[in-house]
């Protein structure tokens, strides 16, 4: 009987542990909180676009910001300058390289904007925004979790497949879009939150 009772002690202590939260069963809400929490976000990025159009992946890198509450900020540093800006509905693309500048209304072009929510509402923990446009689906751990989002957007969903973002704790490591081509961009991030 004592080894028993030390069994179930041990078992207590590990439960106890700081880690042993991690391991639970993340969901939508707790994932939502975590990821709202963060009044803003910077982040490196590599992104890789597989087509079966290119011989080999076209591959981006750059930065990527965010600013409580809807400012989205992404910039191409390599393989051209670009700076593309997303504030409340309003998307400023700026093409140094190019010598360019474009300002747009998202909500004329409701596919974009359904996309474009699937990485601003994530990153804000904003669960009503994203299951305006897509069925939300949350597997994992606090630890190691990912967000499955398939679009309910007609527009959008002539396009995309699905869209799934992956992350741990409150950060966001990648972004994956599958499109209904079979091509598919993924992009990979080492984020900051403040």
């Amino acid at each position: 009987m004592p080894a028993r009772i030390e069994f179930v002690r041990a078992v207590l202590v590990l439960a106890l542990l700081p880690g042993a939260a991690a391991a639970a069963t993340l969901s939508v809400a707790d994932l939502m909180r975590m990821l709202g929490g963060a009044e803003s976000a910077t982040a490196s990025f590599v992104e890789t676009k597989h087509s079966a159009l290119l011989k080999t992946p076209f591959v981006l890198r750059g930065t990527l910001a965010y600013r409580r509450p809807d400012r989205l900020e992404k910039h191409v540093i390599h393989p051209y300058d670009e700076r593309m800006v997303l504030e409340g509905a309003r998307l400023t693309i700026e093409n140094r390289t190019r010598n360019r500048k474009t300002t747009t209304s998202v909500a004329s072009a409701p596919g974009l904007a359904a996309l474009v929510e699937s990485i601003r509402a994530t990153r804000a923990g904003d669960l009503r925004a994203l299951e305006r446009h897509y069925e939300v689906r949350v597997d994992g751990r606090r630890d190691q979790w990912s967000l499955g989002l398939k679009p309910l957007d007609p527009h959008l969903a002539e396009h995309v497949s699905a869209v799934t973002v992956s992350g741990a704790e409150g950060r966001i490591v990648r972004i994956e879009v599958e499109e209904t081509s079979g091509d598919r961009t993924v992009m990979e991030i080492s984020e900051k939150l403040q």
